[in-house]
């Protein structure tokens, strides 16, 4: 039943984010569209990519869980620090302190609406492959993802992905302007930002 739910979510984003023909910044800054290398330049098109426009509405939430996100948000920074040098003690560390930060989350919509994720930060331990915590900080960040484009939660977090690697991440774009790409040590700069919140 678990790797039919995995099956479904990674077939909804990816069918999602993938197959729409939009643009990708490349790690050499070059633009990436529709498969063909273009000239430099930063594109808003990658927009289109998730289904986000500029000026979308995003549900306003209470103060108290508006905290309670953002703290969850931030302690994800530590955790994609932890996989953009990656750091499988650390990574696990900080996947625990994620949990934790979402467990406290009080909003039932919310919760049900990240339970899944939740059980996929369980499975990032320093024991397990990279390949593997890899693909679960993927599955966990598109429902973070999700999350973000749905609730006003501000506007420093965005999502990123990469064409290469066909993974996602959350970033703190106010703190880290370039693109920090959390799979893909051989190109670290490698990826798009897809909102613009």
């Amino acid at each position: 039943m678990k790797k039919l739910m995995t099956i479904f979510i990674l077939t909804l984003f990816s069918t999602q984010a993938f197959s729409s023909g939009s643009d990708h910044m490349m790690d050499n800054g070059k633009t990436m569209k529709n498969g063909k290398m273009m000239g430099k330049g930063n594109s808003m098109g990658s927009q289109k990519m998730m289904g986000e426009s500029k000026n979308s509405k995003r549900k306003t939430v209470a103060k108290k869980v508006k905290r309670q996100l953002i703290k969850m948000l931030s302690d994800n920074e530590s955790l994609h620090n932890s996989f953009y040098k990656y750091n499988a003690k650390k990574v696990e560390k900080h996947a625990k302190k994620v949990a934790d930060s979402l467990s406290k989350v009080t909003d039932p919509e919310i919760v049900k609406l990240m339970a899944f994720a939740k059980t996929k930060l369980a499975e990032i331990e320093e024991k397990s492959p990279r390949e593997s915590n890899d693909q679960n900080y993927h599955l966990f960040s598109m429902a973070l993802i999700h999350l973000i484009n749905s609730y006003d939660v501000g506007p420093k977090y965005n999502a990123y992905s990469c064409p290469m690697v066909k993974k996602k991440w959350v970033q703190n774009s106010k703190k880290m302007a370039k693109v920090h790409n959390p799979y893909a040590p051989n190109m670290p700069h490698c990826g798009s930002q897809n909102t613009h919140h």
